[in-house]
């Protein structure tokens, strides 16, 4: 494979760049999926033909685009093309139910909407039922000829990115040219990437470190990138693509790693190549961490960070060469702020909600005044994170300010108890949260959730194994622990607990 020269791209937006690195690495590769290989001329001229079949569909400059595209190349070319023709391209998970994409695309209302069959595809049909435009990647043509390059506009809208809908229905967050450009600039220092790099995706382009690290990654960096399609099942396949290819950069969330541990064989898999694997969307796991490391014969090489879609993704993150930072109660450290990026805490001393200042931060919520006066400060932006930092200035994530449980006026992170409760042997995965007790709000009824594996016996015979194991590791016993059939704790479509609806669903049972 023939890698692109170690070069800078400091265009000043995306469609400028995939101009800059086409020019001077046509035929380099840019990405690869299975058997199939795209330069970064190739992109260029899709780029250029499928933003003339955009136009020719009546996409113009400034129009939002909801793409429902599967991970791959088709994806990469439908984002590159709308970049091209100053079109706002909107991603989502394909795979949710159609009403509900449908309906979450709706909000943005958009010209169009992609999706990744055919005209008269399940999708399409009922976008059009809803008064929606909509069109199968394969039936949208080549376009009618050439379209003028718009010219390049670091406040014009880059994209809309859905948010990860922890805290309720996912708002999209507008980012601008200016902001995602930033955002690369600080990847690209804290990468240090060369010519002999190799990214290996597996995150979804629907989430913000899957776009931002491996769809846009690779053409402002100038390091291929090999897509895997993102799915439980393919965890497998992820870590032996980067064994195949030699993989040295790649990402995941922490439930990735936590799974690939206990589902892939190591035997015979190399995957001493990784440099630097991101782990972040979720609270790190020092567990998780020391486990997957030693399972794979790694050392140092996954990096905990910390950043949101509002931040256009990063905030925080171990360096390379620094060592896992983990404090006493086990919270990991997400290392320092990334350059040009800002951190503080809202309070005087100890944890407190994390605020967030750099060129990288949101320009607001899609048509939502209310929700972005609620989160951008005076020039901050409040993540609704709770946070410490230490002397060194590293930061130390615990979770949603909204997650966090209450336990004699001190604040716990769920991820204490959850962590401790998938030690269980049986437990498949376990979220904790806190429901009302007694005056004052000052201590809360602790309730421990357990999903347990498929065919284990004994299911209060289990709830007091998870209680035992939480009085042990943190000296006091939840008030209640629950058992449920796999698959019962609510996820967001990143796979991260949905605190929030678990508490409301406990809260009707009591």
């Amino acid at each position: 494979m023939t890698a692109a020269p170690a070069i800078r791209s400091d265009g000043p937006t995306l469609a400028a760049v995939l101009r800059h690195r086409a020019g001077s690495s046509a035929g380099s590769i840019a990405f690869v999926e299975g058997t199939c290989r795209l330069t970064y001329g190739e992109l260029r001229d899709d780029a250029q033909r499928l933003g003339a079949a955009f136009a020719a569909a009546g996409v113009v400059a400034g129009d939002r685009v909801a793409l429902a595209l599967p991970s791959g190349l088709d994806f990469v070319r439908a984002f590159f093309a709308l970049q091209r023709i100053g079109a706002i391209p909107c991603a989502f998970d394909p795979s949710i139910p159609a009403p509900t994409l449908v309906r979450r695309a709706g909000r943005i209302r958009p010209r169009l909407l992609v999706t990744g069959g055919h005209h008269g595809d399940p999708l399409a049909q009922a976008a059009q039922e809803a008064g929606l435009d909509a069109v199968g990647i394969d039936d949208l043509g080549v376009g009618g000829g050439h379209v003028p390059p718009v010219p390049d506009d670091t406040e014009a809208v880059a994209f809309l990115q859905p948010t990860s809908g922890t805290s309720g229905e996912p708002r999209a967050a507008v980012v601008r040219q200016r902001n995602v450009i930033a955002s690369l600039r600080a990847s690209r220092e804290l990468l240090d990437p060369g010519p002999s790099d190799v990214l290996v995706g597996w995150v979804p382009p629907w989430h913000d470190l899957g776009l931002l690290r491996f769809v846009l990654g690779p053409v402002y960096l100038g390091v291929p990138c090999h897509v895997v399609p993102p799915a439980i099942r393919t965890i497998p396949q992820w870590l032996s693509t980067i064994a195949e290819v030699r993989g040295t950069i790649t990402g995941a969330p922490d439930f990735a790693y936590r799974l690939a541990t206990r589902l892939v064989d190591p035997c015979g898999l190399d995957l001493s190549s990784l440099r630097f694997a991101t782990n972040g969307g979720e609270p790190v796991r020092a567990s998780t961490v020391a486990a997957f490391e030693a399972r794979f014969s790694l050392h140092d090489v996954l990096r905990a960070g910390y950043g949101l879609a509002e931040a256009t993704l990063g905030v925080s993150c171990v360096r390379p060469g620094e060592a896992m930072r983990v404090d006493a109660r086990g919270n990991v450290s997400c290392g320092r702020p990334l350059d040009g990026v800002e951190v503080r805490l809202d309070a005087p001393a100890g944890a407190g909600e994390i605020l967030v200042k750099s060129p990288a931060v949101f320009a607001g919520y899609f048509e939502d005044e209310e929700a972005t006066r609620g989160v951008l400060d005076g020039g901050w932006l409040r993540t609704g994170d709770v946070g410490a930092l230490d002397d060194n200035g590293q930061l130390f994530v615990l979770g949603r300010k909204r997650a966090m449980l209450k336990r004699g006026g001190i604040p716990l992170a769920p991820r204490e108890l959850e962590e401790i409760a998938q030690t269980v042997p049986g437990v498949r995965i376990a979220a904790a949260v806190g429901l009302p007790a007694g005056a004052g709000g000052l201590t809360e009824e602790i309730v421990v959730v357990v999903e347990a594996e498929a065919g284990v016996p004994g299911r209060e015979r289990l709830a007091a194994m998870v209680s035992s194991a939480v009085e042990h590791a943190l000296g006091f016993a939840p008030e209640r622990v629950v058992t449920l059939e796999p698959r019962s704790i609510p996820l967001t479509a990143n796979g991260k607990i949905r605190h929030d609806v678990l508490r409301g669903q406990l809260a009707g049972r009591s």
